[in-house]
């Protein structure tokens, strides 16, 4: 019904069990009847128009001409609703909650979907969890699968650039919350607009536990950087650990550029092996976009007119989705395949039965040091031989490595600005950086899902970080990023709980860099860079094996950092490489 007749409601209260009553916006059709309803519960005020329709993907006036009612909620604590704000913790009750609410509604037929990215997704997996009867289905966008690895921390690193400006951007509302309620907050405002006018000077103040505006209008800052382990405090929000307790369909939907593409990866994963390894009812879409940033074009690269996710119209996507399980009279689903990934080069969507595709295959491509030990080194298919020297460099945490691109979340043109693939041949020039190539191509290279590193290393300090980066380098030397990661050392052997390292004994690290879908042309080449710090994305670390939250700059210690070459400590490229064209694919277009 393109001509629907609309209602809309303002400032609705909705009361949960404890007695806080949170507020929220409905549109729904004005004709008589019972509706499936869509619920997106926002902490960033559900009467902002870019937070309700841009970030979240569905357009309201639209899902209602569609024949829903569509009911967006102010999180607890937040704007127009009651209570104290806790990110995470609540959402799982408060959820169930609004839900059976909503479902009791006269103009609601019982069936709920749920929808939004980021922390709008996190309220969907924390409700799922719960199992209420009227979820019959969400559409989780650009989110995490653990709030402790894959959004405040990622391999024992904090991931600094995005929680800093999200915790302070929280800490602004509240302030703001606070003083319209009466409450003098005005030195903490003035020091949060001064933080935030300079984002620079913001990440390098120090120490990151001691930051007047969040220690007072944020006490959640301070739990996650005193828990650094993922350890009880985490625990009981993780969304892996129950995936065998959601039991909803849902269309994951995420961007190979995005700081959560891994968590949307393993939800996807994790909620289909607990359906049985093949449920049709997970989907996937993953875009070459950054986080909230679904465009034809990041970074220095121009992918395609139909790679916006505007040109995929993921209103109507999303509503087609939906109607699958909210609508009795909906029609039957096609056989499409679950997946639909853009592949980059190509510059083509593509459908796939599962990511990564079951016909990728592991490659490991081998560091070796040029013969000097000045050049560049090389990447080969071949193990290295047992006399093969290793290569150094020093890490002083007074002078990181600056982040150049990737999957960032920093200030600038709403996070955008940074992100992407970038030339990195600025941040290779530093003696600081190892590089490792192969030589050009002689035929096209698909990459198509995982990619990790495996360093065999020594440093002469208590504990320190690696980093790794992907590029692909181009015919006239432009160097540009694909993905990266890092491990914190002291957590080599997963974040639980740390292992101090012993200076100048050699460990195994293993980067996780994500995963990709690209293909690198004839001609180009791969490229490999090793070191140890990629700032502000992640925190630096002072090397010296205490706490990072009370660390100084009078803290940090240089540190010898040694890269093992040698066939019994071999450091390599791990990728999962798709067979040549001829091979089994699913080719769709968007």
């Amino acid at each position: 019904m393109a001509n629907e007749s609309v209602i809309v409601e303002r400032d609705v209260w909705v009361p949960m069990r404890d007695g806080v009553r949170l507020q929220a916006d409905i549109w729904r059709p004005a004709r008589a009847g019972r509706f499936p309803a869509l619920l997106q519960r926002t902490p960033y005020n559900r009467a902002d128009s870019f937070a309700v329709v841009v970030s979240a993907g569905i357009e309201p006036l639209r899902a209602v001409a569609a024949g829903y009612v569509v009911v967006i909620q102010d999180t607890r604590g937040r704007f127009g609703s009651e209570g104290d704000f806790t990110p995470f913790f609540d959402e799982g009750d408060d959820g169930v909650d609004t839900i059976e609410w909503l479902a009791a509604q006269p103009y609601c037929n019982g069936d709920i979907g749920m929808y939004g990215a980021s922390y709008y997704a996190a309220t969907q997996l924390l409700a799922a969890v719960r199992q209420p009867p009227a979820l019959k289905a969400i559409a989780p966008q650009a989110t995490a699968s653990d709030y402790h690895d894959t959004w405040t921390y990622y391999g024992g690193a904090l991931e600094l650039g995005f929680s800093l400006y999200w915790a302070l951007g929280l800490a602004a509302a509240e302030a703001a919350r606070r003083s319209a309620a009466g409450q003098d907050v005005a030195e903490l405002s003035a020091e949060i607009g001064r933080l935030l006018r300079d984002p620079w000077q913001m990440y390098s103040a120090r120490p990151l536990a001691d930051m007047a505006p969040l220690k007072s209008l944020l006490p959640a800052w301070g739990d996650w950087l005193s828990h650094p382990d993922r350890d009880d405090y985490w625990r009981p929000i993780s969304i892996a650990d129950r995936y065998d307790r959601i039991k909803v369909p849902a269309l994951h939907i995420a961007g190979w550029f995005d700081l959560f593409l891994r968590g949307t990866v393993a939800n996807y994963r994790g909620m289909s092996a607990a359906g049985g390894g093949a449920d049709t009812r997970q989907h996937l879409i993953i875009g070459p976009w950054a986080h909230a940033v679904p465009h034809d074009a990041l970074g220095e690269v121009y992918f395609a007119a139909d790679a916006a996710a505007a040109a995929l119209d993921m209103t109507a996507v999303q509503l087609d989705w939906f109607s699958s399980f909210l609508k009795a009279d909906a029609p039957a689903r096609s056989t499409e395949a679950p997946v639909k990934v853009f592949v980059m080069g190509s510059n083509r969507w593509r459908a796939e039965d599962s990511w990564p595709p079951k016909r990728a295959v592991t490659t490991r491509l081998y560091l070796v040091p040029a013969p000097d030990g000045a050049a560049p080194g090389s990447l080969r298919g071949a193990l290295p031989g047992d006399d093969e020297r290793a290569a150094e460099f020093v890490f002083d945490p007074a002078d990181p490595v600056p982040t150049a691109g990737g999957a960032t979340f920093l200030p600038g043109a709403y996070v955008g600005l940074h992100a992407g693939p970038r030339d990195q041949r600025t941040v290779e020039a530093r003696p600081d950086v190892l590089s490792y190539t192969t030589a050009p191509l002689e035929d096209d290279l698909e990459i198509g899902g995982a990619v990790n590193v495996v360093l065999h290393a020594r440093t002469s300090a208590t504990d320190t970080d690696w980093t790794a980066k992907l590029v692909e380098v181009h015919p006239d030397g432009r160097a540009l990023s694909i993905c990266d990661g890092i491990v914190r050392a002291r957590y080599r052997h997963g974040t639980s709980h740390a292992e101090p390292v012993t200076p100048g004994e050699s460990h195994e690290y293993r980067i996780d860099l994500g995963y990709t879908s690209i293909v690198i042309p004839a001609g180009h080449a791969v490229r490999v860079e090793i070191s140890s710090s990629n700032y502000p994305r992640f925190d630096v670390n002072p090397n010296h094996g205490g706490a990072m939250a009370t660390a100084t700059q009078r803290d940090c210690v240089k540190a010898r950092q040694t890269i093992q070459h040698a066939a019994s400590t071999p450091s390599y490229l791990e990728l999962q490489v798709l067979p040549a064209a001829g091979g089994p694919t699913r080719d769709t277009e968007a």
